[in-house]
Order: structure tokens, then sequence, then C-alpha cells
């Protein structure tokens, strides 16, 4: 069963959209950030980050348009683990519609551990532990 934790809802607004009247490519990709973020705050506060020499940088995003969004929709963005590496990790996201369940989005996002100088370092096994994997039915 999928970790309802991992599901963020977001209702789509007319200054989310670009001339055309579609969710704009910049709010997409700000919705799947702040959807990451929402993995840790059931998990991991940003103090136990803190703690940690190490800091999480995305370093790739790989993102599939499926179909448009509208003002006034509702979508819903799951996230999870789907690769873990020594200094990175691969979160898998969905976007769909609320009502009909409608793929919009898909988009894999490499984030990678990083020190203070910028250097990738071994990712905290914390971090590891605190994002759910990508289920198959995601």
């Amino acid at each position: 069963m999928p970790d309802a934790s991992a599901d963020v809802l977001f209702h789509i607004y007319p200054t989310d959209c670009d001339m055309l009247g579609h969710l704009n490519h910049a709010t997409m990709l700000g919705f799947l950030e702040r959807a990451r973020w929402a993995l840790f705050d059931h998990r991991l506060t940003a103090l136990d980050m803190a703690r940690h020499p190490a800091f999480p940088v995305v370093r790739h995003v790989d993102i599939d348009y499926l179909a448009p969004t509208l003002p006034g929709e509702d979508l819903v963005v799951r996230s999870g683990i789907l690769k873990i590496g020594t200094t990175s990790y691969t979160i898998r996201q969905r976007a769909r519609k609320a009502g009909t369940g409608q793929v919009v989005a898909e988009a894999n996002v490499v984030i990678v551990a990083i020190d203070r100088a910028g250097n990738p370092v071994p990712m905290p096994d914390v971090w590891k532990s605190a994002v759910p994997p990508w289920g198959a039915d995601g």
C-alpha cells in the first residue's frame, strides 16, 4: 500500500498558468520541489537535516509532460525513491489530476549530497530511510 504522506495536493490558480492557460513549466517544477520536501516533513525535520554536514541539491531533472493542467484543477503529486547510490538518490514523481487520476507529468530527479565546499559526499543513512520507496502502483 502506498504511503499516503508521499502524496501532496496542489490547487491550480490562474496565476500558475502560462499565456495559453496551461500550468506553467516553472510552476510544475516548484510543485515537484515542494512535494519532495514534504516527504521529509513527515519523517525528518529541518533541524535533523541541519545536524548533518551534507546538503541535498538537485543535480538533474528529467520530466515528461503528458497532458495539460488548467486553472481550477487539483493535482496530486506522489514521490518516492527509485534508486539509491553512494552520494545520490533518484526520486520518482508523478502528477495526476485529482478528479480523474489522469497522469499529467512524470519526473525523475537526481539529488546529490554535498558538503559545504560543494563536493559530493556519502549520503547520510537517515536520508535514505526518510523517503519511502517508489511503489509499483505509483
